[in-house]
C-alpha cells in the first residue's frame, strides 16, 4: 500500500508559530510583572529563608527559574520560525530541540511534582497556566504538525543535553552563594547534595527519554509530511 503524504502550507505554520511565540511572551510578561510587585515565595518545606522583592531583585531573579528559561527559549525559536519557516542553522535546530524538551519537562515536573505550593492567585496563576500548560501543549502540537521534520539528530540531542547539566551546575553554585534555590527538589539546605543529585539525574534521564521519543517521531513524520 502506498504511503500517503500530507501537505502543510508555510503560511499556516508561520501563523501557528507566531501564536506560540505570543503565548510564551504573554506568560513571561505576566510572571515578571507579578514578580516585580510581590515578594518571592519560598518553595514548600524550604530549608532556607531567603526571599526577593518586591522590586527589581525579584524581577531579575525570575530568570533563574527553569520555567522562565524554557518559555524564553521556546518563544524565541518559535518567533524565528514565524519569521522564516525554513532554517538551516545547526545551532537554531539545537536550541529548537532544547526549547521543546525543556518546556515538556517544565510541564511534567510542575504538574506532577511541584504543583503543591500555595496558590498565588490572579495574575500569577494565569501566568502559570500559560507557562506550564498552554505553552507546552502548543509547543508539542506545533512540532508534531509543522516540524520542521528531520531536525532531530543524535548529535543535536547530545549537545542539547548539555543545557540542563549547565543549568543544574549554575543553580547549585548560585544557590550556595545566595543561600536560595528556585525549587524544593534543588534545595541543598534541606536535601543535601546527595538528595538533590537524585532529582538532577532523574530529570536528565527524562530529558534523554523525551529527546529519543522526539527522534523516533521525527523519523516517522519525515516520511509522512510534506511542508512548503
Amino acid at each position: 500500500m502506498e504511503t500517503k503524504t500530507i501537505n502543510i502550507n508555510a503560511s499556516t505554520a508561520r501563523l501557528f508559530f507566531g501564536l506560540n511565540a505570543a503565548s510564551c511572551l504573554f506568560g513571561i510578561v505576566l510572571e515578571l510583572w507579578w514578580s516585580y510587585h510581590h515578594e518571592s515565595l519560598l518553595p514548600p518545606n524550604a530549608g532556607f529563608t531567603r526571599t526577593f522583592g518586591p522590586g527589581w531583585d525579584s524581577f531579575f531573579n525570575q530568570f533563574v527559574f527553569f520555567t522562565t528559561q524554557s518559555n524564553i527559549i521556546l518563544g524565541i525559536t518559535t518567533l524565528l520560525l514565524a519569521l522564516q519557516i525554513k532554517r538551516n542553522s545547526e545551532w537554531f535546530h539545537i536550541w529548537r530541540l532544547v526549547g521543546l524538551i525543556d518546556i515538556t519537562i517544565t510541564a511534567i515536573v510542575f504538574n506532577f511534582v511541584l504543583a503543591t505550593g500555595p496558590s498565588r492567585g490572579g495574575i500569577a496563576e494565569l501566568a502559570s497556566t500559560f507557562e506550564h500548560m498552554i505553552n507546552p501543549i502548543l509547543a508539542i502540537v506545533g512540532w508534531f504538525v509543522f516540524g520542521p521534520s528531520g531536525s532531530v539528530t543524535i548529535r543535536r540531542m547530545i549537545i542539547a543535553a548539555m543545557i540542563p547539566i549547565l543549568y543544574a551546575g549554575f543553580t547549585l553554585i548560585r544557590g550556595a552563594i545566595m543561600q536560595w534555590y528556585p525549587y524544593n527538589i534543588l534545595d541543598v539546605t534541606n536535601l543535601g547534595y546527595s538528595g538533590v543529585s537524585i532529582y538532577i539525574v532523574a530529570i536528565f534521564i527524562l530529558f534523554l527519554i523525551i529527546a529519543f521519543v522526539l527522534f523516533l517521531f521525527d523519523r516517522w513524520l519525515g516520511s509522512k509530511w510534506i511542508r512548503h
